[in-house]
């Protein structure tokens, strides 16, 4: 972490690769240099802190010297701190055994707001129990929260815009974080600045020998405001430049000088296709069966009853949550998804985002028996050379490898769903394995005389005791160090497994193997190791695509040397808060607040790539949601545990609708939106295991309880649309974001898309009750627009916005839109 941050408290200029292009309009700034008397910095003393079990002291140079101390268990082998400082790692900040039980250790922080939890033998994660100011965690549980320095406990500003008093505590510009600089090209770099919330009333970006660049406000929160601007950049040469702030009659200009390399560092770029994706996850077992030869023994019977007990379970002496139904095998397969493709057409979908298919004994195949081969119940089935290739294989030289049957099953596949226009990523799992993979049965029967001792997260030898994920003991670890994976054996091998899908021919052309990879909880790995192997994969693939499975904010991996993007939960939550919830729904303003600052807090580049999904295999389905609406994102939605009053009925149509509502955001917003397979034919369920039924397909019915498992044709249609929507309109896929009317007490949110070919406003209501919602759009926009989505419906007002329909400004340059309940109208209207 940065502890001496290089423009908080004044920054005088920035030296940037080149000279920056003349801007029309603006006045020269070389009269005087810096551009106007520099804001002098407030040296506020700072003082030794104890919060919790932390102690702070202040740093000569800046910074805190921050000492934990924890009382652990009497049985502890190990305790650390993980927290926001250091990306969450287990592994970063270990502390040393002192007298007795007591744990200590001393880093380095920066002032601002922590939030940390101890974790006890690697697996025992403890909130601070000293510490009463805490944060929920997005898990069911709490962080404790650690606030450094002046700014940390701040909760709103008292700036006043106009009083002439600017207060340099709150200036903050740092270019090695891409809130605050970010090259958008070769050419063009995004400059932004943070000031105390209504402290100023212009900033402007002076270059010197150049001009001046009036900065907007792009974001005003209660603490801080952000001001942006874009700029030029030449093809050689430096410049210099400041920022001046303006207040009343006070002018002032930063203070210090900042350089950035004169190369493209900061330029983060993300593969151009993906921002045009609409991603489809499947998880293979429960999508389609197209090939009964390969079935698994006991293949479930497709149609069946989810809740039924069959034959063969009911002989297991168990129950249905412990635990038969989580061995559960139905048989879907790579035949199954290959006949799909066109049905995957049809809806719109163009990604495809296939859970883990490698070999396997579970059905999600978390648990890999070799990262070589794929399962060959997905495969060739009984036909299957799996056994007698692997045991000519050495897992440590890529030259023995081969392909089974199943494999190029897989690589088929693959050929035609490319050949379609598809995009087709892997989970990758690289932090654990399954019991049943060589390198760990090896492991437990060489013990320390295994090649492959130090992959796994050994603790004891004798007796063999080891670290599973998540405390399972079917899914041993890999060891980790400060710096990546322990075993530099393992990492090459993770490397070739990459090299061989992305390129399955070897001959340096990637077109056969897959477009990228989704990764498997990869904040368990530091991120050293994702850097190289971000590198290993670009330069296998520059167009390959990486998302990773990061369930809070995530600026720390996007910063172009890690993912492209990861899986938005970020975005999920405040989306559902607004769509689906009753009782503690949040308003259309706080909706637009906090995407806003998503949006702000990571590079353009990676914003329009996110995975912007709503469910995935580890939540409830969305429509459950809407059935069990006020609960935290993920929590309270496992009826085996934590979700006890948790209803498994079938949604009604209400809930359908708020789903609706909920996807035309999704269809319009930002981002690569992402659906669950089955949300689209109204699939419903619990967290883990009732959110991975079987799919329903047409032709496969009737099911088991027939009224209520069956192929929902309007809720299809409306995805159907809602994806062609996104498909038909670029400025939907790549364009700029304005909001241009939040009103609260109406419940309605309307925002603008623009690119250079057109405008697309999207209205969203998301009341109970139809709204005439007077959206602003004279500033910028034209008058004269054409309804290219809306809700068939029998109002006499709201037929006049049916698709087709003009609709034009008043004079006031207002439009008048009648919204349905939970449901919204895109208008469209062209550049030229």
């Amino acid at each position: 972490m940065n502890t001496t941050n290089p423009f908080r408290f004044g920054l005088a200029w920035i030296v940037i690769a080149g000279v920056l292009a003349p801007l029309a309009g603006c006045g020269n700034a070389e009269r005087g240099w810096p551009p106007a008397p520099p804001l002098e910095a407030q040296s506020a003393a700072q003082t030794t802190v104890s919060i919790g079990s932390v102690t702070a002291a202040p740093r000569p140079a800046g910074g805190w010297d921050a000492t934990f101390r924890f009382v652990g268990p009497r049985s502890a082998r190990s305790v650390s701190v993980a927290g926001s400082f250091n990306r969450w790692d287990r592994e970063a900040m270990p502390l040393v055994r002192e007298a007795g039980d007591l744990w200590t250790g001393t880093l380095v922080l920066g002032s601002g707001m922590h939030a940390y939890k101890f974790v006890v033998d690697g697996e025992h994660w403890i909130a601070d129990p000293r510490n009463e100011d805490r944060e929920p965690d997005n898990h069911g549980g709490f962080n404790s929260v650690l606030r450094l320095g002046a700014l940390a406990g701040l909760r709103e500003s008292s700036a006043k815009r106009g009083d002439g008093a600017i207060d340099a505590i709150g200036v903050e510009h740092d270019p090695a974080r891409g809130q605050y600089w970010e090259r958008l090209d070769d050419r063009r770099a995004l400059v932004r600045i943070r000031t105390l919330a209504r402290d100023v009333e212009e900033v402007e970006l002076v270059i010197r020998n150049g001009d001046r660049t009036a900065m907007t406000l792009a974001d005003e929160g209660r603490v801080f405001d952000l001001w942006e601007a874009q700029v030029t950049l030449p093809r050689r040469g430096s410049v210099e430049y400041s920022f001046v702030l303006t207040d009343g009659a006070t002018r002032r200009s930063t203070a210090r000088t900042v350089r950035t390399p004169a190369d493209e560092r900061g330029m983060f770029q993300t593969p151009d296709w993906a921002k045009d994706a609409v991603w489809y996850q499947v998880m293979v077992d429960r999508f389609r069966n197209g090939d009964r030869a390969n079935d698994p023994p006991n293949a479930h019977p497709w149609t069946s009853d989810w809740f039924a007990t069959a034959d063969y379970e009911a002989r297991s002496g168990e129950s249905f949550y412990q635990s038969f139904v989580f061995r559960r095998l139905y048989g879907g397969d790579i035949a199954g998804l290959e006949q799909s493709l066109p049905y995957l057409r049809e809806l719109g979908v163009n990604a495809i985002y296939l859970n883990p298919v490698f070999i396997a004994e579970t059905h999600h195949k978390y648990d890999a028996t070799n990262f070589l081969h794929i399962d060959p119940h997905y495969g060739a089935g009984a036909a299957d050379d799996y056994a007698e290739i692997a045991a000519q294989e050495d897992l440590l030289d890529p030259q023995t490898w081969r392909w089974t049957k199943s494999d190029r099953v897989f690589l088929a596949f693959l050929r035609k769903a490319k050949a379609q226009g598809f995009r087709v990523i892997l989970d990758g799992v690289f932090n654990h394995v399954g019991t049943a993979h060589p390198a760990f049965a090896d492991v437990v029967k060489n013990g320390r005389g295994s090649r492959f001792a130090d992959w796994f997260d050994v603790t004891s030898w004798t007796p063999f005791e080891y670290n599973g994920w998540g405390g399972f003991g079917g899914l041993p670890a890999f060891r980790k160090t400060r710096d990546g994976l322990a075993s530099e054996a393992l990492v090459r091998h993770i490397f070739d497994v990459t090299r061989r899908w992305m390129d399955p021919d070897g001959d340096g052309d990637p077109s056969d193997g897959i477009d990228g990879w989704r990764l498997d909880v990869p904040n368990e790995i530091p991120p050293q190791f994702w850097e190289r192997w971000r590198a290993h994969v670009k330069s296998i693939n520059p167009d390959a695509y990486i998302t990773g499975e990061i369930w809070d904010r995530a600026e720390t991996w996007l910063d172009g040397r890690h993912f492209d993007a990861v899986m938005n939960y970020e975005f999920s939550r405040p989306a559902i808060d607004w769509a689906l919830f009753q009782r503690r729904k949040i308003t259309a303003s706080e909706l637009d607040r906090r995407l806003r600052e998503l949006r702000l807090a990571y590079p353009w580049a990676a914003t329009l790539v996110m995975q912007n999904l709503v469910g995935s295999h580890d939540t409830d389905r969305v429509a459950s949601m809407a059935l069990n609406p006020d609960r935290l994102y993920d929590q309270e939605n496992r009826i085996q545990d934590n979700g006890p009053n948790y209803s498994n009925a079938k949604p009604d149509a209400v809930c359908y609708q708020r789903v609706r509502l909920l996807l035309l955001l999704q269809m319009t917003y930002v981002g690569a939106p992402m659906i669950w397979y089955g949300d689209e034919v109204g699939m419903w369920g619990a967290d883990d295991p009732t959110c991975r039924k079987p799919m329903l397909w047409k032709d496969l019915e009737p099911y088991a309880n027939p009224h209520e498992n069956f192929v929902m044709e309007d809720h299809r249609a409306f995805y159907q649309r809602a994806i062609a929507l996104r498909n038909a309109h670029g400025a939907l896929r790549r364009g700029a974001i304005r909001t241009l009317l939040t009103d609260d007490f109406a419940d309605v949110w309307a925002f603008v898309r623009s690119d250079d070919a057109e405008h697309v406003l999207v209205a969203l209501n998301g009341s109970v009750n139809p709204r005439a919602a007077r959206i602003p759009v004279g500033e910028g926009l034209p008058g004269r627009w054409r309804v290219v989505f809306s809700t068939p419906t029998s109002t006499a007002d709201a037929a006049q916005h049916a698709e087709g329909a003009d609709v034009s400004a008043d004079a006031g340059g207002v439009v008048t839109l009648e919204i349905p309940p939970y449901s919204g109208v895109v208008l469209r209207s062209g550049r030229k």
